[in-house]
């Protein structure tokens, strides 16, 4: 009798098991399939096949277990606990147990009446639902069936007519099998889309020119397995009417012939942004891993100088990558998790957005660390046998990046945040790009890019050096002569600097940026005549260039012809409505001239409010264009008061015969007279 109740228990568990239903794929399947696969696995995404519909399913039950069961799929790489972000694709422990149960059973379809929601409505391959405008690649670009990797760079025009806030975009690569990685900038220069034209074949070699700049604090980029996101609350970010989508692809032979044609798709809201973040990288770029080293560690840390939040991380390494973390220890001591991936992949990547932002105190340190593996033993290298491997771009060198996006409490935090992080930002590019230099100084693209960075750090010197070297090298770079003429009127070596403008436009004559800074040079020497004719051909070259428009409007103004003065600085002010030189000089001509039909001082006052606002009080021209509009308006009282802030000024910064001029207007304005410029 003692035993009767262990004999129960055995005999009752067949009965329970019996019990449970079976399970389908159409009560309880295929909303998990939906919501954690088929994203990706669907007609024209990176998934191998499709799993939208049961017979997809049925036919890989088998792999779908073994993967599921190792975690494998869905991709999703950061330890759990370590982080908590957004849309996470890990399927729930009760996820893979009815998967796992469900294919142990046998697989079963079940009815039509037992479907317990039904298919998702994909949006033609748009995971943020339609765009409110698609942009995509001219023509597609062919690329070769093998060889090198190749970086280059597309110009997709943006057909928008005003100003718009954009608080999405959803990139496809229209290839993900060539394309290693894109990044995205924005171009209202058009000098991404010269650089296009003058190359036969779609888009042009290298990387995104300088104009083509990232939108402040973005994260625009797409690596394998990353998905979309809109842009923080509160952080969408202003597209001007002209501008150039500009992308880089860094692309990969796979053994034939592949076409490639970027698509991208455009999501617009109606409300200004309130924050602009910040985008702060940490990471090695002197990483030099030797063969058969099995456990190579590199680390980078941050002190924030403000108090921030963290919104997202994305961290970027290549196949040598086996592990990453990233921590935050605060001023009290106590450490955060902000990420960490135990499993490096290089074909699942992306960007990992917070459930909720971190909030993180002045003073805390940022940390990262990632580990490599350059043995035989590591299943991803690919290099056999080991070589080794050094950091770079191209997918055989290894990366160890950490981007943050993080915005500051304080909207006054802000410069100050950006000002800090770009001096440690020019130190760790500096160090990355003079090691590259060391190992080809025969190319003189490092030489540039070293330069480059040597002139951003102020080292006028050394940049001049290796402008100079680079020329050596190459002397029929328009753009190096372009460089090294900025350098040397930066230093303060005018006909040096003038001499080298030259080159650069008699290798390119219809380089603008040239024709403006040459035109700048030889108006400074007297020479008027013939800087005027440079700034026009700047402005005829680029009508966006707003500092040749100012130039120009500055230089005919100077020299009576104030109507076509007033055009050009009405140029600029369509093109930068805040340019201080052009609002001061629109204002002037509205001031003082003595044509009627061009003196208004209502406009002038107001203009002259602006350009002083604009400049924070410090811009004598500002200045002395309010203190003449009050004057002009019969406003005698401000006019004094202005001039007298302006004489002040230019007391303070020693500028002896500005001051004079000012002690002039307090005298005349004193007197009840206005400022009336003679006609030329």
């Amino acid at each position: 009798m003692r035993s009767l109740p262990f004999v129960l228990a055995v005999l009752l568990w067949p009965a329970v098991a019996s019990a449970q239903t079976p399970l389908t794929f159409t009560k309880d399947i295929a909303p998990i399939i939906w919501s954690r696969c088929a994203s990706c696995h669907r007609p024209g995404e990176i998934g191998p096949f499709s799993l939208l519909t049961y017979e997809d399913v049925r036919r890989h039950a088998a792999q779908i277990a073994a993967v599921t069961a190792r975690r494998i799929m869905p991709p999703w790489k950061p330890v759990a606990g370590k982080g908590t972000f957004q849309n996470e694709r890990r399927l729930g422990d009760r996820e893979l147990s009815l998967l796992q149960r469900w294919i142990a059973e046998g697989a079963a379809e079940g009815g039509a009446a037992d479907r317990s929601q039904a298919p998702p409505l994909w949006n033609d391959g748009w995971q943020l639902g339609p765009p409110d405008l698609v942009v995509r690649m001219p023509e597609e670009y062919t690329v070769a069936a093998d060889g090198s990797d190749v970086f280059r760079t597309f110009v997709l025009p943006i057909p928008v007519d005003r100003p718009r806030y954009v608080r999405a975009i959803e990139f496809h690569p229209g290839n993900a099998r060539v394309v290693h990685h894109a990044n995205l900038g924005v171009d209202r220069t058009r000098s991404s889309r010269q650089l296009d034209a003058r190359d036969a074949e779609p888009g042009y070699d290298g990387s995104m020119e300088r104009d083509a700049r990232y939108p402040e604090g973005q994260l625009l980029g797409w690596t394998p397995g990353q998905a979309p996101h809109p842009a923080p609350d509160g952080t969408q970010w202003r597209l001007e009417p002209g501008s150039d989508l500009v992308v880089q692809l860094h692309l990969q032979p796979t053994g034939k012939r592949e076409r490639v044609g970027v698509i991208v798709g455009f999501y617009f809201t109606d409300t200004p942004p309130q924050r602009t973040p910040a985008g702060l990288r940490l990471g090695s770029q002197t990483i030099d891993i030797p063969p058969d080293a099995g456990e190579y560690v590199v680390t980078d840390r941050y002190a924030l100088p403000v108090d921030v939040e963290v919104v997202a991380v994305q961290p970027h390494a290549h196949n040598l990558a086996r592990r990453m973390e990233a921590e935050a220890q605060l001023p009290d001591g106590t450490t955060r998790w902000l990420i960490a991936i135990d499993d490096w992949d290089f074909r699942w990547q992306d960007v990992y957005r917070y459930a909720t932002p971190l909030t993180l105190p002045k003073g805390t340190v940022l940390s990262m660390r990632y580990a490599y593996d350059n043995s035989a033993a590591n299943p991803r290298n690919p290099h056999r046998p080991p070589a080794r491997v050094v950091w770079g771009q191209n997918t055989s060198d290894e990366m160890g990046d950490l981007w943050l996006q993080v915005i500051p409490r304080a909207a006054a935090d802000e410069a100050l945040l950006t000002a800090d992080f770009r001096r440690k930002a020019s130190a760790d590019d500096l160090a990355a790009y003079t090691g590259l230099l060391r190992r080809d100084p025969g190319n003189p693209l490092r030489h540039d890019a070293v330069a480059a960075l040597y002139l951003d750090a102020g080292r006028l010197d050394e940049a001049i050096a290796e402008f100079r070297e680079s020329l050596r090298l190459n002397r029929e770079s328009a753009p190096t002569q372009y460089n090294l003429g900025f350098a040397l009127s930066a230093r303060g070596r005018r006909d040096e600097a003038i001499a080298a403008f030259q080159e650069a436009l008699r290798i390119d004559p219809d380089y603008a940026q040239a024709h403006n800074n040459l035109g700048a040079l030889l108006q400074l020497g007297g020479q008027a005549d013939a800087a005027l004719e440079h700034f026009r051909r700047a402005t005829i070259l680029r009508p966006d260039n707003v500092e040749a428009h100012a130039n120009l409007g500055q230089l005919l103004s100077n020299r009576g012809r104030l109507p076509e003065a007033a055009a050009q600085f009405a140029a600029v002010l369509a093109l930068n409505p805040d340019h201080v030189q052009a609002l001061g000089g629109l204002a002037w001509i509205r001031a003082t001239a003595a044509d009627a039909s061009l003196r208004d001082p209502a406009s002038a006052i107001t203009l002259a409010v602006r350009a002083d606002a604009a400049a924070r009080h410090q811009d004598v021209t500002a200045i002395d264009a309010l203190a003449a509009a009050y004057a002009a308006a019969g406003r005698y009282d401000q006019a004094v008061r202005v001039a007298r802030q302006g004489l002040a000024l230019a007391l303070a910064s020693d500028k002896t015969e500005v001051a004079a001029q000012f002690r002039l207007r307090v005298d005349m304005y004193q007197s009840g007279q206005a400022l009336y410029l003679p006609q030329p």
